[in-house]
Order: C-alpha cells, then sequence, then structure tokens
C-alpha cells in the first residue's frame, strides 16, 4: 500500500514552497534542501485546504506562490510586479509608453536577480549545513571505528592470555599424569619387594 501523502510547505527567497509527499524527507528532497530544514523551523506540515488541493493533485511537484501573497500555489509563479505609485503625474511630465515599460522591465529584473541572489544564498547556507552535519557524521564514525578497534585489541590481548593459561595448565597436566605414573610404579616396586621379603621370611 502506498504512503499517505501529505502536504510540506516552506520560504525560499521570494517564494513559498509547497508539496505533497510521503515524508518530510522526501518533501526536503523535492525542494533540494537539507532535512533539518524542519528542525530549524524553516519548513512545516499544512493542512490550508487550498494548499492541499492543489498538491495533491499533482503529488510530488513543487508548487510556488510569491512570499506574503495568499493566492493560489502553481507549478510557474511570478514574481509579484513592483506596486504602482498612487500620485498622478501631470501628463506633460509622464513617461513615454516604452520608457515606462523598460522601467518596469528593469524593475522585474532587479527584483528576479535579487530573488535569484537570496535563493542561492540559501542553497550555499544550506550545502554548508550538509558539509558540516557530514563532516559531523564521518567525526562520529572514526571514532566508532576508534572505540571498536580498540575493544577488539583488548579481546584479543584477553584471548591469547587465555590460551596462554590453558596452555600452562594443560602442561601442568601432563607433567602431574607422568609423576603420577613414576609413582606407581615406584609403589609397586616397594609393594613387591615387601612382598619377596615376607616369602623369604615364611621360608
Amino acid at each position: 500500500m502506498a504512503k499517505k501523502l501529505k502536504v510540506y510547505q516552506t520560504s525560499i527567497g521570494f517564494f513559498e514552497l509547497a508539496v505533497a509527499a510521503p515524508s518530510m524527507k522526501a518533501a526536503a528532497e523535492a525542494w533540494g534542501s537539507d532535512p533539518d530544514i524542519f528542525k530549524r523551523g524553516f519548513a512545516k506540515q499544512t493542512e490550508d485546504p487550498k494548499v492541499v488541493e492543489a498538491t495533491i493533485a499533482t503529488p510530488g511537484v513543487v508548487l510556488r506562490r510569491p512570499v506574503g501573497s495568499h493566492g493560489e500555489f502553481t507549478e510557474k509563479a511570478m514574481l509579484p510586479k513592483a506596486p504602482e505609485g498612487r500620485r498622478r503625474v501631470p501628463e506633460d511630465r509622464a513617461k513615454p509608453a516604452d520608457a515606462s515599460k523598460k522601467a518596469d522591465t528593469k524593475s522585474n529584473e532587479k527584483l528576479e536577480l535579487k530573488a535569484a541572489a537570496a535563493l542561492e544564498k540559501e542553497r550555499k547556507r544550506e550545502a554548508l549545513d550538509r558539509s558540516k552535519a557530514e563532516a559531523e557524521r564521518e567525526r562520529a564514525k572514526k571514532q566508532r571505528e576508534r572505540m571498536i578497534a580498540k575493544a577488539n585489541a583488548a579481546f584479543e590481548r584477553a584471548r591469547s592470555r587465555h590460551e596462554d593459561t590453558v596452555d600452562s595448565i594443560r602442561q601442568r597436566r601432563v607433567e602431574l599424569d607422568k609423576e603420577e605414573a613414576h609413582e606407581n610404579e615406584r609403589w609397586e616396586r616397594e609393594q613387591q619387594e615387601h612382598d619377596d621379603a615376607m616369602k623369604e621370611t615364611k621360608a
């Protein structure tokens, strides 16, 4: 049975991102982020009906909308345009239409550049966090390996002492068996000599 999808939401640069995924880890991977983004409080699970409806319809696809807006999440959200001034410009001082369009284009380009720079900064920070986490995991791994190696070395020394002790006991047992055999032979000779002496006395 497929794992039930949940909806997760975060903010990166000038966009809010949302995705329907089976886990926080899967959501972070879809965003190109580290799973720690949830622990740091930069991402969360959401049950907003509109967000859930949009993301569940396209599971695994990252949807976005401009930060601070309350519009719908879409696959290709555009940055909001700079707000137009409320002050009316006299007709004789108004800029030509083409000049106004150029100004709007430049403004949008600046916003997009800022958004791209913010996103790149966030990615670099996340990459640094991942690098630090990887370094910490590697350090912990090496520490475990040193502890295991130390424990194994101590065990090998103990086993060597045990084997030496067992060998020594076996050697002493062999020597004791020899001593016992010699003692039995000596005792048999004494018994025989005693018996012979008794026979001569009776004769």
